[in-house]
């Protein structure tokens, strides 16, 4: 595809380091959204020293199929590994998401979850809810489902999502912690 054509012709000028290189970042959003708008990247500097681009639909579900053509036709690319998807993170209970200058730590967030007509809806209490922040909890969890779960499981395996105000007692509303998310999840 012409995409791949492009990436595959400045990849070695691609400088994947912390201080990830703003015109590289604006020319990957621009061919992307030249595809379908909406669609979205990551890039990331694993240990191995592999590089990792992964398209993303960005947390929308209609994008599913341009994401899995896009991926799909990529040709082998020796440094790059292409990923659909935003993948599950293996430690994501132990990271703090730092988020439009706050700091939401999956420890201190709790999850109420039921399976109604074959469907997973779930309800995640924020013990800093309040209707001033309600989008900013609300984009805030979906980072944090995605880490959990991955991106293609949150768009497709839950119905609905809400976000509430940490009950007084939680433990007798029949929660759980943000933590063990994936495992009631996968087990349902």
């Amino acid at each position: 595809t012409v995409f791949w054509a492009w990436f595959q012709a400045n990849e070695s000028d691609f400088p994947v380091t912390p201080e990830f290189d703003e015109t590289f970042g604006a020319a990957l959003s621009t061919r992307l959204e030249a595809i379908k708008a909406g669609l979205a990247y990551e890039i990331s500097i694993p240990a191995d020293g592999q590089k990792e681009l992964v398209v993303s639909a960005d947390g929308i579900p209609e994008l599913i199929p341009y994401v899995r053509e896009l991926v799909e036709s990529a040709p082998e690319l020796g440094e790059w590994k292409v990923t659909a998807f935003r993948p599950r993170m293996s430690n994501y209970s132990r990271f703090t998401l730092d988020f439009e200058g706050h700091s939401f730590d999956p420890q201190n967030i709790l999850c109420f979850s039921r399976i109604e007509d074959g469907h997973f809806d779930l309800t995640i209490y924020h013990p800093d809810y309040s209707d001033d922040m309600k989008d900013l909890l609300v984009n805030s969890t979906y980072i944090l489902l995605d880490m959990a779960l991955g991106e293609y499981d949150v768009m497709t395996g839950i119905r609905y999502i809400d976000h509430q105000q940490l009950p007084s007692e939680p433990e007798a509303a029949g929660l759980y912690k943000f933590q063990d998310l994936r495992s009631v999840f996968d087990s349902n």
